[in-house]
């Protein structure tokens, strides 16, 4: 049986579960939200799989550092982007939301002419230190995505907030699709690394027709502007939730190289992608569609309860599935050698439902204007999801990787109890400066 289409049935088995819990629990719009958003990520997945085995019969190691630097710089700005105006616009007031937008599209056209400039600062500079290999090049040809965008952030943050989910899907689908038809056209033609990184700009216009087509918003001058504090106060704390959110998913495996060393690394890496990199599709498609969903929900308080009973108890099985079904799949997917790492795929697999569990608080936390409670949690999230890694050194990194999923469940579960507990007395409350968003 080969990789990839191990791979593909073991996605489409996790698809065809997922799909049928989902009719379980409702036929609501909210949970074919979720259906639509997780194909489109499965989609991505697979897709990327294809694409790795065609270019690992095509590229040398050489050409995938070369992209892997230039990819991972165009990453790491990239992720100010999700800078939580867009979060903005999505819950504003229908009475205040000409105005959010409008102030938002201009910060918007300010943040990506600005990061264009960033990145092009850094591929000159990279260019400067690791001159001859093209990178700066690179580099800068990617920082025409942030000219993009700015065309269409505004239709694409219309889309959530209406919670058209299916056509969000439909446009990040077809553009992985060209993406990953691209990327093979190119390296068999003999582009090298440019194979790789290529494909990211030339694929953007796909994302900005299917994002203008969606939605044709257009700004109503008439309208004013909200005042910039309102959103900047909003929109830093989330900004630096996402920040630390990046960092939870990198910084544990800098603290398993540095306690356990690369080889502990290596299968820890493995570990992580073979028990999570499936599933955390649903994380990622539950977490867009659950906050639209609340921020246009009326009583926040009940859509949370019901969601964590209703909706995250049952997805959140597909973690336990998978866990339980590790030590077999691991050996037939990913091959003998890999045997003796199942047990830790599967007690990496547990964890998920916490990971579920904590994102759908944050994204209660945005919806309700308290994006410093989001911040501060995140931070707790960070630290209990690292720090088992960094202190038990001396232990095996199956104890530590166990340790550090009782904390994430323990710390996911206390803070849902929590808001729970603090919304229903009245704590979690809107600054009166921001109910417009």
């Amino acid at each position: 049986m080969s990789f990839a289409s191990s791979a593909g049935g073991m996605s489409v088995s996790i698809t065809r579960f997922i799909s049928a819990k989902l009719r379980s629990v409702s036929a609501d719009r909210f949970s074919s939200n979720i259906g639509w958003l997780t194909l489109a990520e499965l989609v991505s997945r697979v897709g990327r799989i294809v694409a790795a085995i065609i270019l690992a019969r095509q590229l040398d190691a050489a050409a995938f550092g070369v992209a892997a630097v230039a990819l991972t710089v165009f990453e790491l700005v990239r992720v100010f982007t999700e800078n939580g105006i867009g979060a903005a616009v999505i819950k504003a007031s229908d009475e205040a939301f000409d105005q959010v937008a409008n102030t938002a599209h201009r910060l918007m056209w300010l943040i990506c002419i600005g990061l264009a400039f960033v990145q092009l600062a850094v591929a000159a500079l990279v260019e400067r230190l690791v001159p001859g290999q093209g990178l700066g090049l690179m580099i800068s040809a990617l920082s025409g995505v942030y000219l993009v965008m700015p065309f269409g952030l505004m239709h694409a943050y219309v889309l959530l907030r209406q919670q058209r989910m299916k056509r969000v899907a439909a446009v990040a689908s077809s553009q992985t699709v060209a993406d990953h038809l691209l990327t093979a056209l190119l390296a068999f033609t003999g582009f090298g690394a440019w194979a790789i990184v290529l494909p990211k700009l030339l694929t953007t216009p796909i994302w900005l027709f299917g994002m203008r087509r969606g939605n044709p918003w257009k700004k109503n001058r008439a309208a004013g502007f909200e005042p910039l504090t309102n959103i900047v106060r909003f929109s830093v704390p989330v900004l630096g939730a996402e920040l630390l959110t990046a960092c939870r998913d990198q910084l544990d495996k800098v603290a398993v190289s540095a306690a356990f060393g690369i080889e502990a690394l290596g299968i820890y890496y493995f570990a992580f992608n073979a028990g999570l990199g499936v599933s955390s599709a649903l994380n990622r498609a539950f977490s867009t569609a659950f906050y639209p969903h609340l921020c246009a929900a009326a009583d926040k308080a009940r859509h949370f309860r019901k969601a964590i009973f209703g909706t995250i108890a049952p997805l959140g099985s597909a973690y336990l599935v998978q866990a339980a079904a590790a030590l077999i799949y691991v050996p037939i997917v990913f091959g003998a050698d890999w045997t003796d790492a199942a047990p830790l795929v599967a007690v990496l697999c547990l964890g998920g439902p916490a990971r579920l569990l904590f994102d759908a608080s944050r994204m209660y936390c945005r919806a309700c204007g308290a994006t410093l409670r989001e911040l501060a949690s995140s931070a707790g999230f960070c630290v209990a999801a690292v720090a088992p890694f960094a202190l038990m050194s001396e232990a095996s990194l199956m104890a530590a990787a166990t340790a550090s999923v009782a904390m994430v469940s323990l710390f996911s579960a206390s803070v849902a109890i929590a808001l729970v507990q603090s919304r229903s007395a009245g704590l979690l409350t809107v600054p009166a400066a921001s109910q417009g968003i």
